[in-house]
């Protein structure tokens, strides 16, 4: 029977949208994950040039296969059923050197195990943990980065995500993209690929590459910081932002690869290229692949359609028919500048928010005190809502206080999200009220949001619904309880309407 269509076709099938959502993530804005192109044929090439070792061993069906196999598919079920893809596409780092293991046998992967292992370097984080490792990394280059400078006497000054010299028109923006993460997974997996491929293959080797590739791709992040900030002392906003950036992002990257292949030369010399032959061992008995093959194409497409039958909604502009004025504010236009700034920041916040169906707006009342609402809607795509909390965190902000207050206006037992935080630029405190709803239903904790939506998923039942954000300045001399009574009143004006447009 031959060995592809029996196993490795079936799997190809079973794992297809999650293969495509692997390859849509490697083509992301913030191209965290582009270095992925590479890996599969790096793979083919490394399989390709061992084919004279690895052929003359005998090929086995060997059952054990399913200690990996059989986990993979249980989480890949899981993904399917409750359509979070980021699970389907982690349960393919096991479901890969499983179904070789399965079809092929120990005796002929012997010494290629690293080669499998490259598709957990394949895998995209989910978007929730990107996003986070993303913001936690772009405050250490901020941090350091406008730290660095200063020594050098760039002389700026920090206003959450902008870096602005003293004296220079203009500011420096440091994008999600500029936060070091896209580096140091490319870093990461040239270590590896460095570690298990080339030179000698010594544990304490390996070890310190794979450990020193991360903490180089950071220190090295906050520099190109550093230097931006100096260009746009010494030669202007524009150019640290053109020409500038992409010399500075060059000159990092060649400063890395030679420091890591340094770094290897330096501490552990050229080495034997050559992994030594792991000693032969016994071939398994004979098995029979039939069994396996039947069952992995019985799993193959109900896996498939469970993964291709998602309901959506047809509504995309269900957040942009919110009224221009409610509860006795009105819509305040962006500026030019901030339209601009708006719009280069729509690709990546549609790829974190998995929708385009959401508006950021400011509203102001008749006396100019303003108030700034999110309103985001889905369909099936509920996962993709993340804790306001993520977001505040994100906007150079300590939060102070996170917890749910009574919110009876829609009904008895309701509570919306309640988040006091302050500025770490400027010291300004804002109180944010939050909901996340249905057309019948309304709550402020994302737990009941997870476990309203959880169950209506694995049946396919999915309700369209909604999350509003509103968020209050405390003024000066009042108490965060006037913010959060002005958000308030917003809120309860908004929800209603938010719950018409979601039938």
């Amino acid at each position: 029977m031959n060995v592809a269509l029996a196993v490795f076709l079936p799997v190809v099938v079973a794992y297809w949208t999650a293969l495509q959502w692997c390859a849509d993530r490697w083509n992301a804005p913030t191209e965290y994950f582009a270095h992925c192109w590479l890996l599969p044929p790096v793979a083919a090439w490394l399989l390709w040039s061992r084919r004279s070792e690895w052929s003359a061993r005998p090929r086995a069906v060997d059952p054990r296969g399913w200690l990996l196999l059989g986990p993979a598919l249980l989480l890949h079920l899981a993904g399917a059923a409750l359509m979070v893809d980021s699970w389907s596409a982690a349960s393919l780092v096991l479901a890969v050197p499983g179904t070789a293991w399965l079809a092929l046998g120990r005796e002929r992967l012997r010494g290629l195990w690293p080669v499998l292992w490259l598709a957990a370097f394949c895998v995209p984080l989910p978007m929730y943990v990107e996003g986070r490792l993303a913001y936690t990394l772009k405050e250490v280059a901020l941090a350091g980065g406008s730290w660095l400078a200063n020594l050098a006497g760039a002389d700026v000054v920090r206003a959450g995500d902008m870096l602005q010299p003293r004296g220079v028109d203009g500011a420096l923006y440091v994008a999600d993209a500029c936060s070091g993460l896209r580096s140091l997974l490319a870093m990461l997996t040239l270590a590896y690929c460095l570690a298990f491929f080339l030179g000698a293959p010594r544990p304490a080797r390996r070890a310190t590459l794979l450990l020193a590739a991360p903490v180089m791709a950071v220190v090295a992040n906050v520099a190109r910081i550093a230097v931006l900030c100096l260009f746009a002392r010494w030669h202007g906003v524009a150019f640290a932002e053109g020409s500038g950036h992409t010399l500075a992002n060059a000159v990092e990257w060649a400063t890395l690869v030679l420091a890591l292949l340094g770094l290897d030369a330096l501490a552990f010399g050229r080495g034997a290229g050559a992994t030594p032959a792991a000693p032969a061992t016994p071939p398994p008995p004979p098995r029979r692949l039939a069994p396996h093959a039947a069952a992995l194409w019985l799993l193959a497409a109900p896996l498939l359609l469970l993964s291709l039958h998602r309901p959506l909604g047809n509504a995309t502009d269900r957040a942009e028919r919110l009224p221009a004025e409610v509860a006795g504010y009105r819509l305040a236009p962006r500026t030019a500048e901030q339209e601009a700034q708006f719009v280069k920041n729509l690709p990546r916040w549609r790829e974190l928010l998995g929708t385009s169906d959401f508006v950021w707006r400011r509203y102001d009342d008749a006396a100019g005190n303003p108030l700034w609402v999110v309103a985001l809607f889905h369909d099936a795509n509920w996962k993709s809502v993340h804790p306001p909390r993520i977001c505040i965190e994100g906007s150079n902000m300590d939060i102070l206080q996170d917890d749910l207050a009574p919110f009876p206006e829609l009904g008895a037992g309701c509570s919306a999200g309640r988040i006091v935080a302050q500025s770490r630029s400027d010291g300004w405190r804002y109180v944010t009220m939050s909901l996340y709803g249905t057309a019948d239903w309304s709550s402020g904790d994302y737990w009941d949001f997870t476990l309203h939506h959880l169950p209506r998923a694995l049946v396919r039942a999915n309700m369209s619904g909604f999350l509003l954000r509103v968020e209050a300045a405390v003024q000066a001399g009042e108490e965060p309880a006037a913010a959060e009574e002005r958000a308030r009143r917003f809120l309860v004006a908004l929800a209603p309407l938010a719950q018409e447009l979601s039938r």
